[in-house]
């Protein structure tokens, strides 16, 4: 049999083949098209619509309506709820059987009270398994609920994704039946789309992509859609040279799944809380059915919120961290600027995140985990060495657009490649990462990327690909530590501008808060030195801290959100700010360990008196109280008060008080 040069005919050969698998071009005769076999309509769909986010126990018990396919339900940041019924033909026992469901927002499958499944059309998760191989003693008969969220996974911009959400937008479910999946048709298709990946990656000056173009042919030559006995041949085609294996020198790929959620950024934090269980309860069926497949997940705010608002699933996730599987990482409260918050604060993340593992997992961080943030202070590993954590990851940099910094993991499965090409230690280290799943908006990891993980785990041409671990990883890169180049300095990224001067009012409120919090600590602090009676607040200091690193995240800090984070912020804000000073007694403190000489401002008190002798009797009444308590000064405060007749030009009264360092900061000026 005669063949055609595959090199004369290369783009030729790539386009037949990338049609046969399309799922836009002839999907009536290609093998895309036997992706599904028979399908039958569910046996009824009700809906009911929310402005809120509720728990199904509350939703469950609503009143649903008769809903039609294709009917529209919103506006934007509403929820609606889908009772759904249904029953599997007999007919199909021994197929594998699936609910197909197609929505332009984030869904989560509801099981007996439980959430069993993620569904999101971008995320590419658009089914949920009911039965692998129906056996006629399997139930045949299902009441599920469906939870869709009005918003897509990157929110609900107008026109493009980072645009300013569009309050009106309407939303529906394009698809809902009952369908036979065809398993075989997705293996050859799994490998149909590496084979083309790997023409179009390895390029026209590589042998190993000629060879994989003239094999993919093959394949076309050999299958024939309509007739699923010619499958086989197809697929030993791709088995021979899948099969064929790397040399010892190959550049080893170590495989995570990640699943980047931004705790806000183009949707509220009630948002990222369903986020989250959707992505995370598809992480946990995917890991029951793949032993060998291991998933990292940073900022404990996030665990946080699952355990308050889907316990089942939070004990699921204990389970598969014990079992090395479901892995937390990070070390933080959360993925936090790198830049803005203060040393106190990036201290306090670490300090909540560890001890939040700790607690719940029984184990401490030994990386740091801030994959998306715009730039990194240089006193950042001084910090994480004080944590107990010696290593760091982040992806970011690779944005940037002048100073080329070393490599960092690859983003997605389908540029391993790429992440040997664009090695910048190629011939130093041999071991790379790539994190592979949907991210940003959550999703994660699907059976599709873990099946191409599969395939080409170790196959010739290719870099050798290994389902890893953090500590796999680093404890790999640490063993050639002396090969590798070092930057001195702060890691700035030059792409992302703008971040310490967008919302301002944030970050000002951030600032005093951050100020506030740790002076109330220290006047605590000094209350229970000189009372054991006097208790400390910790609980309720702890809860302000968290609200206020919450609010510390790459996009809420920075001002990268949409407006409606902003707003939230802010009220979180205000939490802290009830810290500050009340009553009609003053009192002025200085926490810091030096001797400070302040101006303060005063504001008018009722009944028209002589404002700055009153308040220096107070003053003097209260401060002679705690001169006569305290055994332990060693600090000077000079206080001046303004006459507000002479305003600032003459200062009527002047104060030399003795005070304790541990005290009051002026951070601001206080209403008195």
């Amino acid at each position: 049999m005669y063949r055609q040069p595959v090199l004369k005919n290369r783009r030729t050969l790539l386009e037949r083949a990338e049609k046969f698998i399309s799922d836009v071009y002839f999907t009536d005769c290609n093998l895309r098209g036997r992706l599904y076999g028979d399908s039958c309509p569910l046996q009824s769909i009700a809906s009911f619509i929310s402005p809120k986010r509720i728990p199904f126990s509350e939703a469950s018990t609503q009143k649903f309506e008769p809903y039609t396919v294709g009917d529209t339900f919103g506006p934007t940041w509403w929820t609606c709820w889908f009772k759904v019924t249904l029953t599997i033909p007999e007919s199909w026992r021994g197929k594998e059987v699936h609910l197909l469901w197609e929505s332009d927002g984030e869904g989560m499958v509801w099981k007996d009270g439980h959430p069993v499944q993620g569904l999101t059309k971008e995320g590419e998760k658009t089914s949920y398994i009911l039965s692998d191989c129906l056996q006629s003693e399997d139930p045949h008969s299902f009441t599920l609920y469906v939870e869709v969220a009005c918003n897509g996974l990157f929110g609900a911009g107008q026109g493009s994704m980072i645009a300013t959400p569009d309050p009106n937008r309407r939303f529906s479910i394009h698809k809902a039946e009952l369908v036979i999946f065809n398993r075989d048709v997705r293996e050859l298709l799994t490998e149909f789309e590496m084979l083309v990946d790997i023409v179009k990656e390895l390029g026209e000056r590589e042998q190993r992509g000629y060879q994989a173009l003239f094999t993919v042919n093959e394949m076309v030559n050999r299958c024939d859609p309509t007739d699923p006995s010619s499958f086989s041949e197809a697929h030993n085609l791709a088995c021979k040279f899948f099969n064929q294996r790397n040399g010892e020198s190959q550049h080893t790929v170590h495989a995570m799944g990640h699943c980047h959620i931004d705790s806000a950024w183009l949707w509220p934090y009630e948002e990222t809380i369903r986020k989250c269980g959707r992505s995370w309860v598809t992480v946990i069926s995917l890991m029951e059915k793949n032993p060998e497949f291991t998933f990292t997940c940073s900022q404990a705010q996030q665990f946080q919120w699952v355990k308050s608002w889907y316990p089942g699933l939070f004990s699921r996730i204990q389970y598969f961290v014990k079992k090395g599987q479901f892995i937390p990482v990070g070390g933080t409260w959360v993925e936090m600027d790198g830049n803005l918050p203060s040393g106190e604060s990036m201290i306090r993340q670490f300090l909540e995140g560890q001890r939040f593992f700790n607690q719940e997992f029984g184990t401490y961080c030994k990386e740091f985990w801030l994959p998306d943030t715009f730039g990194y202070s240089a006193q950042l590993p001084q910090i994480m060495r004080g944590c107990g954590i010696p290593n760091f990851l982040t992806q970011k940099l690779s944005w940037n657009l002048k100073t080329t910094f070393p490599t960092f993991p690859a983003s997605s499965l389908f540029s391993l490649v790429k992440t040997v090409k664009n090695n910048k230690d190629k011939g130093r280290a041999n071991h790379s990462a790539a994190l592979f799943g949907f991210g940003d908006g959550g999703g994660g990891p699907n059976q599709l990327m873990l099946d191409r993980l599969r395939l080409v785990q170790d196959t010739d041409g290719l870099p050798r690909v290994q389902m890893s671990s953090p500590d796999q990883l680093f404890s790999q890169l640490q063993a050639d530590s002396s090969l590798l180049c070092t930057w001195t300095g702060e890691l700035f990224l030059e792409l992302h501008n703008g971040t310490y001067t967008t919302q301002a009012q944030i970050k000002r409120e951030n600032r005093q808060c951050e100020a506030l919090l740790r002076d109330v600590e220290i006047a605590s602090s000094l209350a229970l030195c000189r009372s054991k009676t006097f208790s400390y607040p910790q609980e309720k200091l702890q809860r302000l801290w968290r609200l206020l690193l919450l609010n510390q995240f790459h996009d809420v800090i920075p001002g990268s959100c949409t407006a409606m984070v902003v707003e939230d912020a802010l009220k979180y804000y205000e939490a802290c700010e009830a810290l500050g000073s009340k009553g009609s007694t003053a009192g002025l403190f200085n926490s810091l360990p030096w001797e400070r000489q302040e101006v303060i401002e005063i504001k008018d008190g009722p009944g028209g008196l002589d404002l700055g002798v009153k308040i220096s009797i107070k003053v003097t009444l209260l401060l002679s109280n705690l001169l006569i308590k305290s055994n332990f000064i060693h600090k000077t405060l000079f206080m001046y008060m303004e006459d507000r007749v002479l305003m600032l030009l003459n200062l009527s009264c002047q104060f030399l008080w003795k005070f304790p360092a541990l005290a009051f900061q002026l951070s601001k000026p206080y209403n008195l």
